[in-house]
């Protein structure tokens, strides 16, 4: 289904570049990174559907099958991963928007992603 907006950069470049973190993992995450691309989709689609909790829930899951692959080769930044989407977690249960949008920021920090404003 095709969908009429435009997606965060951030997101679409995680979603273009999970190739090249098969390359660094290794071929047996393929599986595992193909459930990250499959969520990350999932949220890209639910966003443009105007679904704000599901985007958030899809996103989560890749976090959580990102940290599960990151176990293996840098264990301290699974753990780092692992709490920050618990972090993400309770804020989307409790509806803290604001906790979320700092969460999201630390996420794209670390990720090395930039955020792009709208001009207005």
């Amino acid at each position: 289904m095709a969908h009429e907006f435009e997606s965060p950069p951030a997101l679409e470049t995680l979603l273009t570049r999970l190739g090249e973190m098969e390359v660094v993992l290794g071929a047996r995450a393929a599986a595992r990174l193909g459930a990250v691309r499959a969520h990350l989709q999932r949220a890209v689609a639910l966003r443009g559907d105007g679904d704000p909790p599901g985007p958030a829930t899809a996103i989560r899951r890749a976090m959580e099958e990102l940290a599960a692959l990151v176990v293996a080769v840098d264990p301290s930044e699974s753990i780092l991963m692992r709490a920050i989407v618990e972090r993400f977690t309770a804020a989307l249960l409790r509806g803290e928007a604001s906790e979320l949008e700092r969460t999201t920021e630390v996420m794209r920090e670390r990720s090395g992603a930039t955020k792009v404003r709208k001009k207005p």
